[in-house]
């Protein structure tokens, strides 16, 4: 079944761009061009309009998406069931992870995957929380592992498997006065400390983009603390490196917490935590190759960190 002219008008709509859409469908932009001239001339309506040099879709267009990602859905289902039931081990799917310890973690279990499945492929993409969500809705990929909270819920369009929950994790250096305050094994036991006695530090924070930034201001605006920062990044292991460095306390997620590093672990709040999930459209078929994907990375990230920094 030759789908391939629906998702090629999905690619123009993904990437607002005819030059853009040819190159990842790995089509020639003319070819591209008199494909959608043709299916326009077909209908009787244009399906997308030129703006500041976007190609922005039209009522039809999107419509006409809507419907083309319903079809592609209904048949990546349909082969998904009949191959599974046959015991098929061939096939192929893509997941979206963050680029430090999503990648790290596929890089862990996909030699053991590969053992079992060995004719199966995996596209694997790695982005940052908000662009995974935003390829998962646009079925750019058909899992994401992700992350959710009472402050950040998922969206409603997705169904989860829930993996692990995880903290939010304050690291302070061993060099400071407040250090001891952890006692022996901090990286296992995670005290609680009162972020006020901090008050006057200035502290390494991921940065404003981030679901662990937004749930960090949330959590000060609720004791009324404005907090003073040395330095911010949307890399949790740059943040980590500056604690390591005995620059200041910093945050990070607790699967960065390791016993070998010159830190002293805390929470600062029962709150500050959210659950790890693998997340798909509602009504998705989950094979079982990908089912065994998910049970390794559940596996992997219950274990203690393995972050190289």
């Amino acid at each position: 079944m030759d789908l391939k002219p629906l998702e090629n008008i999905i690619a123009i709509y993904n990437e607002e761009s005819i030059a853009k859409a040819a190159e990842k469908m790995f089509v020639t932009q003319s070819a591209l061009n008199q494909q959608l001239l043709k299916l326009e001339k077909e209908l009787g309506t244009p399906l997308f309009e030129r703006r500041y040099h976007k190609m922005i879709p039209t009522f039809a267009g999107r419509l006409y998406i809507s419907a083309a990602r319903n079809i592609l859905t209904i048949k990546n289902d349909t082969y998904k069931i009949i191959r599974d039931s046959a015991n098929n081990t061939v096939g192929e799917f893509s997941v979206a992870c963050t680029p430090e310890r999503g990648a790290a973690t596929f890089a862990d279990i996909y030699p053991q995957f590969h053992q079992e499945y060995p004719d199966f492929t995996i596209h694997l993409e790695c982005a940052r929380v908000p662009k995974m969500e935003q390829m998962l809705l646009h079925h750019e990929v058909g899992f994401a592992f992700l992350s959710y909270s009472k402050l950040n819920p998922l969206n409603p369009a997705f169904d989860h498997i829930d993996l692990s929950p995880e903290s939010v994790i304050l690291g302070i250096p061993t060099s400071h006065p407040l250090a001891s305050m952890a006692g022996k094994d901090s990286w296992k036991t995670l005290p609680y400390i009162d972020i006020t006695q901090l008050k006057n530090e200035s502290f390494i924070m991921p940065s404003q983009e981030t679901i662990l930034r937004k749930m960090l201001d949330q959590s000060f605006r609720d004791i009324s603390m404005q907090p003073k920062i040395l330095f911010e990044s949307s890399s949790s292991v740059t943040v980590l490196k500056m604690a390591i460095n005995q620059l200041g306390p910093a945050f990070f997620p607790e699967s960065y917490v390791n016993e070998k590093f010159p830190i002293a672990y805390f929470r600062i709040n029962k709150d500050l935590q959210w659950m790890r999930c693998v997340a798909f459209h509602k009504g998705t078929y989950i094979t079982a190759p990908e089912r065994r994907l998910f049970e390794l990375w559940k596996q992997a990230i219950s274990s203690p960190s393995v972050i190289m920094v």
